[in-house]
């Protein structure tokens, strides 16, 4: 499948360089167990409504050993019109997949999850877990190439206009 933004088409996957900054420096914070030194983030496209917004995390500075990883799936997506050279979009969380590699990462996940849930997850290192999404609609701002893919700071309630993702590079 392939969505259509603007004059591109976005189909298959696009992921980001290695990054140790941003992913180290929220270490222990969040999402991000405290054993992260680097991460990636990944956009799937499933099918002409649908992708996957993934966030990989590592122990290491090279994105070699993982620690843990995130996976939104995303339904409903529509591609509204144009702000400048981005485009504004809108689609719904539909699924909710978590990976923790490691105990570190095992502990602050069902932590986190519990938190921002309120039910008690059982995390099983190396062993991806499956949930349904919050269903909410969210709202985004996408910049797409031929060859790369970014995106804003999705929102429920405020239609984003500025980019703020690293670029992701089709595979």
């Amino acid at each position: 499948g392939s969505i259509t933004v603007g004059s591109e088409t976005l189909s298959g996957t696009y992921v980001s360089e290695c990054n140790t900054t941003g992913f180290a420096a929220n270490a222990g914070s969040g999402i991000f167990p405290s054993d992260v030194k680097s991460g990636k983030t990944v956009i799937v496209v499933t099918s002409d409504t649908t992708f996957s917004d993934e966030m990989l995390m590592y122990t290491d500075t090279s994105c070699s050993t993982p620690t843990a990883y995130t996976k939104n799936g995303n339904t409903s997506v529509t591609v509204g019109v144009a702000s400048g050279s981005n485009y504004l979009v809108t689609y719904a969380s539909s699924t909710y997949k978590v990976q923790a590699d490691t105990t570190v990462a095992e502990t602050h996940l069902e932590a986190f999850l519990l938190a921002a849930t309120g039910s008690a997850v059982d995390l099983t290192v190396g062993t991806e877990h499956s949930m349904s999404g919050s269903g909410s609609a969210y709202m985004n701002v996408w910049s797409v190439t031929s060859t790369t893919f970014q995106q804003g700071e999705e929102d429920r309630s405020t239609q984003p206009t500025e980019i703020d993702s690293m670029t992701m590079t089709k595979e």
